[in-house]
C-alpha cells in the first residue's frame, strides 16, 4: 500500500498479509476441525433411544456433508477431505454399535422431538443449505461447452457454481458463472505452505493456458507484473488477460503471467492453442486462472461446462 507521499507503508502491508494468512488458516482449521469435532461428539454420544441417536447423527451428517462440498479442499488438502470423511464414517459406525440394541423411543416415554428440538432445527437448516448448494452445482439449461483451458496438471475448481456460497463471482452480472481454477501437487495441496509469497510454490503458477474454443481474439493484454501474494491490483482487475470472440459468447481468461501472452488482438485461434501461462497479475491474491463467458449481445454471464462436466467447486480435472 502507498501513503500520500508515495512511500510504501510497510506496517499496513504487513497487517494485510497477516490478516490474509489468518483467514486462510481459519478456513483450513474449520474445514478439518469442525467435522472431526462432530466425529468426536458422535463417538461419545450416549442417547437413551435409537430415534434420538438418529436425529443427532443426521444433524452431524448434514453439516459435515455441507463442509465437504463448500470447503476449499485445494487449500485444506484434496486427500485430507477423504481422511476426514473416513474418520467421520468410522465414528458413526462405532456409535451405531453402541446404540443398535436400544429401543426406538426412550423407556420413560419422554418426547424425542421435544428433547431434540435444537438438533432438529439445525438439521432442517443444514439440509436446506445442502439442497441449495447442490442445485447451484448442477448443470444449468443449455450451458456453453468448452474445452478445459489448462494443460499438464491436476486442476481443481476453487470458485464455481451459481451461488455466492460456492462462488464469490456469482453476484456479478457478467461473471455469475465464472470459475477460478487452481492446481494441486502430489500431496493434494494447491501450494507448499498456507499462503507462501514465492509464486513458484503454487502448483498452478506457470501452467499452460490454452484456448477453450475456436474464435477471434478481441483483446490481449500483457506487461503487468506478477504480484507477491496476497498483494492485489484493483485498478487492473483482469491483469494480463485474453478475450476471445467465440461466436455468440465472449470468453475472458485472466491473471496471466507477465510476458507469457502468446496471441494478439485480431488473431484467430483454435481449440487447444496456447494463449499464455498462469500468473498472478491484476486483482488476485494468489496464482490461479479466472475464466468466464458472457453473451455477446446482452453482456450477461452464461453457464459453462468443460468437456461435458459442470465446473463445481472441488471438482478435479486431470489434463
Amino acid at each position: 500500500m502507498r501513503t500520500e507521499d508515495g512511500a510504501t507503508d510497510h506496517h499496513v502491508g504487513t497487517d494485510a498479509n497477516a490478516a490474509m494468512f489468518f483467514l486462510v488458516l481459519v478456513l483450513v482449521l474449520v474445514s478439518i476441525g469442525v467435522p472431526l469435532a462432530y466425529a468426536w461428539r458422535i463417538v461419545r454420544l450416549r442417547e437413551p433411544s435409537l430415534a434420538g441417536w438418529l436425529i443427532v447423527v443426521a444433524e452431524a451428517t448434514a453439516f459435515v456433508s455441507l463442509v465437504l462440498i463448500v470447503g476449499r479442499w485445494d487449500i485444506a488438502g484434496y486427500y485430507t477431505r477423504f481422511i476426514v470423511l473416513a474418520v467421520f464414517v468410522a465414528a458413526v459406525v462405532r456409535s451405531l454399535r453402541t446404540h443398535a440394541s436400544l429401543p426406538w423411543r426412550p423407556a420413560e416415554g419422554r418426547s424425542v422431538m421435544r428433547s431434540h428440538a435444537t438438533s432438529i432445527g439445525s438439521l432442517v437448516l443444514f439440509v436446506a443449505l445442502l439442497a441449495h448448494v447442490i442445485s447451484a452445482n448442477t448443470p444449468a439449461e443449455a450451458p456453453h461447452r468448452f474445452a478445459f483451458p489448462l494443460e499438464d496438471g491436476r486442476f481443481m475448481i476453487g470458485q464455481g457454481g451459481s451461488t455466492r456460497i460456492l462462488n464469490h463471482h456469482a453476484g456479478h452480472r457478467e461473471q455469475r458463472y465464472a470459475v477460478d481454477i487452481s492446481a494441486i501437487g502430489d500431496l493434494g495441496f494447491r501450494a507448499a505452505g498456507i499462503l507462501p509469497k514465492e509464486l513458484e510454490r503454487y502448483a498452478i503458477y506457470g501452467a499452460t493456458v490454452v484456448s477453450p474454443c475456436a474464435g477471434r481474439v478481441v483483446a490481449a493484454q500483457d506487461g503487468l507484473r506478477d504480484l507477491v501474494p496476497p498483494e492485489s491490483e484493483r485498478e487492473n482487475p483482469a491483469g494480463n488477460h485474453v478475450v476471445i470472440d467465440c461466436g455468440d459468447v465472449d470468453v475472458e481468461l485472466a491473471h496471466l503471467k507477465a510476458g507469457s501472452v502468446a496471441v494478439s488482438a485480431g488473431e484467430r485461434v483454435v481449440v487447444g492453442q496456447m494463449l499464455g501461462a498462469v500468473g498472478n497479475s491484476g486483482n488476485t491474491t494468489e496464482p490461479h486462472l479466472h475464466m468466464h463467458a458472457v453473451d455477446s449481445v446482452n453482456r450477461s454471464g452464461v453457464p459453462i461446462v468443460f468437456d461435458g462436466g459442470t465446473p463445481a467447486r472441488n471438482r478435479l480435472y486431470v489434463e
